[in-house]
């Protein structure tokens, strides 16, 4: 399981989710309740009482796995908040209350407020507020090492993928067992064009976690080093799960590189069907079609 899920449990218990009725709506606020006080174990069989209604569902399957980790000892870098701060911010949460939650925890002077603001700006993606606030939080607890995670990812998404690799392999120090983290720098590395190290983090996260979302990125790191056929296989392998014009795009380049022009256009056609604003795509198909006279 992704980390991000579980060092985001506390808000995402807060989070509103589409039930199959008001009874397990009901089992999931007071499981948050439980683990609003901190009583794992008795959140763990609300969310239990929902799974034998809804077996399917991902999310409460996710939260209940998070929480079991917690209760073994195994995630102690992520216990719930005893901030008052906090506390206040999530009954506005609740409420649906934004300018309260934000009021409440911007009151707050401990390293959870300073923490959950830092989240409250990176949600609403005021990505260098957010880093100001969790810089903070780091500043009040050395050993909150979530925090350098948090910050990673908010350098990721404004695009300064060195800083993110710095605070990445801080993070990677003490959490070796991540494969979220390994996937993002894998992502950093190939924006740097760092493509070794960005093969060797994504290879380290599909052996953590051989999901879907790595096992595309690895496709995505051969093709940029050139390696068209096993980029070219490994992601044909996906299109059974993923049917996106990105997988197609990639998929269509790899054959271009190969020299096989036919399925090059074939696989960009699927792609340009369902995305035709990739200047890229069209770009390439046209370059394609010039070249074998089509």
């Amino acid at each position: 399981m992704k980390k991000l899920i579980l060092t985001g449990l506390f808000f995402a218990l807060l989070c509103p989710f589409a039930f199959a009725n008001e009874m397990t709506e009901d089992y999931f606020d007071i499981a948050t309740n439980y683990c609003i006080e901190g009583n794992y174990t008795e959140a763990i069989k609300y969310l239990d009482n929902i799974l034998s209604i809804e077996p399917n569902n991902v999310t409460v399957q996710d939260l209940k796995n998070g929480l079991q980790q917690i209760i073994e000892g195994k995630n102690t870098s992520f216990i719930l908040p005893k901030s008052n701060a906090v506390k206040q911010a999530v009954n506005y949460k609740k409420a649906g209350n934004k300018a309260g939650e934000l009021t409440a925890l911007t009151d707050g002077k401990d390293y959870w407020a300073y923490y959950f603001l830092g989240q409250f700006h990176r949600q609403n993606k005021n990505y260098t507020q957010a880093i100001s606030f969790f810089v903070k939080s780091v500043n009040e607890k050395p050993n909150f090492n979530q925090c350098y995670l948090e910050i990673a990812i908010c350098y990721f998404e404004l695009g300064n993928f060195q800083q993110a690799v710095t605070y990445l392999n801080q993070y990677l120090k003490l959490n070796q067992q991540d494969d979220f983290a390994y996937a993002l720098r894998a992502r950093c590395e190939a924006n740097l064009n760092n493509n070794d190290d960005a093969l060797s983090d994504i290879l380290t996260a599909i052996a953590l976690e051989n999901s879907i979302d790595n096992r595309f990125l690895e496709g995505k790191i051969l093709y940029n080093m050139k390696r068209y056929q096993q980029a070219k296989d490994k992601l044909e392998k996906l299109t059974p799960e993923i049917q996106t014009a990105e997988i197609y795009k990639y998929i269509g380049l790899c054959y271009d590189g190969l020299g096989n022009y036919n399925e090059a256009l074939n696989n960009l056609d699927k792609s340009i069907l369902l995305f035709d604003d990739d200047k890229t795509v069209n770009s390439k198909y046209n370059e394609i079609k010039a070249k074998i006279g089509k």
